[in-house]
């Protein structure tokens, strides 16, 4: 009696054990919903959060248009009215930055102050 010999799988037929359900994130209802974005590094007092100070020679408000991050921008508050110094703004505080929602390619600054972080909140607030 000859033994038969079965000729080697190909790759097309190889038997894969079954896999478990891939693992999803569970959708969140409710009576309020807030949009999606980017938080970018914080600029404290007009220094990045994630650079520090660059150039010891340059003003502390300044340093953050010396970092990757923000290099060539000139950061304002949106919320504040423009009746407020802008340098005084970004040396007093922190500033929060975010991608917008909407369109990645707008940033969205606002300060610390009770003020402009209501109405951030209230700007990006979603009802359902």
């Amino acid at each position: 009696m000859e033994k038969k010999i079965e000729p080697a799988m190909a790759p097309t037929e190889r038997i894969y054990a079954p896999l478990s359900p891939r693992q999803k994130t569970i959708e969140r209802q409710g009576d309020v919903s807030a949009p999606y974005s980017v938080r970018h590094p914080q600029v404290r007092g007009g220094v990045c959060e994630f650079c520090g100070v660059l150039d010891p020679k340059v003003p502390s408000n300044q340093q953050y248009k010396l970092c990757p991050h923000y290099r060539g921008m000139q950061l304002r508050c949106t919320y504040c009215p423009d009746t407020k110094d802008t340098d005084d703004v970004i040396y007093h505080s922190v500033l929060n930055i975010a991608d917008h929602p909407d369109n990645p390619n707008i940033l969205v600054v606002w300060c610390n102050s009770y003020e402009c972080s209501k109405k951030h909140l209230e700007r990006f607030k979603v009802g359902l």
